[in-house]
């Protein structure tokens, strides 16, 4: 049987007659299989799952394994925290390992249409392990087990009075040369901000601007303190050998300034924590390259002569044809000024006429 989902937060009354017709959703289209649908429903469901142009933000199943600690719930409580309302915890246990048979997984994704998935469990081994995979087409594309150190959840920080609005999309900064040379950290980073990247708007409201999640590959190793101070220590957790990834979230507080533009203040709020990489699961190059390629009809047309550069500005070029400077429009002046001008040209030939006349009776005497 499936699991209810669990939310952190308090839901409406009408949230249990959407949970009861999205698990209808899901048994009708469990049922219909690979037949043909005969109601309008059942139509409905097919159509929703089928290939799209501009596809949907999305969702994400939050779930934790046979064994997990204090600390690997409230993670996971947190990233959904931070994913709502595009993610669904849930509350009972799994036994289920991924990188050992991820079909369970693939099969709970699936029913409930997730394209993202986060795995928390603690073993004796790995004590605190967070896995972070993607799904396409119904079938595993890639994940990533990591060992999370040095957490701190929401609820530490208390410098926040009221938590954020619900669905609100966070801005990303990935700080790092790691990100760009390295090609585990690239995957990383490309997982990090499918998860935390949401839906994509088409206008951004400055107001609506709340919040920003920081991910950083530090050159050195770091270790922090009790107060969140970093420290640079060369006997950190996880310093054999091991590049850590540094996630953090700020809240976005806009003060008055001097000009328009708003004075800009960030305080942590939480979650924070490092990720380690201990696993990866690479992806199929044939199906990374189905999963990347975009459709003709989603590709900006060309237009021609026009060329937009990295900072957002557009150039245009002009090409002009063959001039005749004969047909040019030029500058007309006014009548005394071509007056004048015409006697200035006419002055000197008539002092030439007037002179080669007198030289010329002169001759004659």
């Amino acid at each position: 049987p499936s699991d209810p989902p669990e939310s952190s937060l308090r839901r409406p009354w009408g949230s249990c007659a959407m949970a009861s017709s999205a698990s209808n959703d899901a048994v009708i289209a469990k049922a219909l299989g690979d037949r043909k649908p005969k109601t309008r429903r059942g139509r409905k469901i097919l159509q929703n799952r089928e290939a799209k142009i501009v596809e949907d933000a999305k969702t994400a199943m939050i779930i934790r394994g046979n064994k997990s600690s204090v600390e690997v719930l409230s993670l996971l409580r947190d990233l959904h925290r931070l994913r709502t309302p595009l993610s669904t915890l849930f509350s009972r246990t799994h036994d289920i390992h991924p990188f050992e048979d991820s079909a369970r997984l693939e099969a709970l994704c699936k029913k409930f249409d997730h394209g993202l998935f986060a795995f928390g469990s603690s073993s004796k081994k790995r004590p605190f392990r967070l896995v972070l995979g993607r799904l396409f087409d119904g079938g595993l594309l890639d994940m990533m087990e990591f060992k999370v150190l040095d957490y701190r959840s929401i609820t530490n920080f208390e410098c926040l009075k009221t938590d954020s609005v619900i669905g609100t999309k966070p801005l990303l900064v990935f700080q790092g040369a790691g990100f760009e040379t390295d090609d585990k950290l690239k995957r990383v980073k490309s997982l990090l901000l499918d998860f935390f990247g949401g839906a994509a708007p088409e206008k951004v409201l400055l107001e609506g601007l709340e919040n920003v999640i920081v991910v950083t590959v530090p050159e050195h190793l770091v270790a922090f303190s009790a107060s969140g101070v970093a420290v640079e220590s060369a006997s950190a957790p996880g310093s054999a050998g091991e590049q850590a990834v540094i996630v953090r979230r700020f809240h976005i507080e806009f003060q008055k300034s001097g000009s328009k533009l708003p004075r800009v203040e960030l305080s942590e709020v939480g979650p924070h924590f490092r990720l380690v990489v201990d696993r990866i699961k690479e992806p199929d190059r044939d199906r990374w390259k189905q999963a990347i390629k975009v459709p003709k009809a989603a590709r900006p047309k060309k237009v021609k002569n026009l060329k937009t550069e990295e900072t957002g500005k557009t150039k245009a070029r002009i090409h002009l044809g063959k001039q005749d400077f004969d047909q040019i429009h030029t500058v007309h002046h006014s009548k005394a000024k071509d007056k004048k001008l015409r006697a200035e040209l006419a002055g000197p030939a008539k002092k030439k006429t007037k002179k080669d006349s007198g030289g010329g009776g002169a001759d004659e005497a």
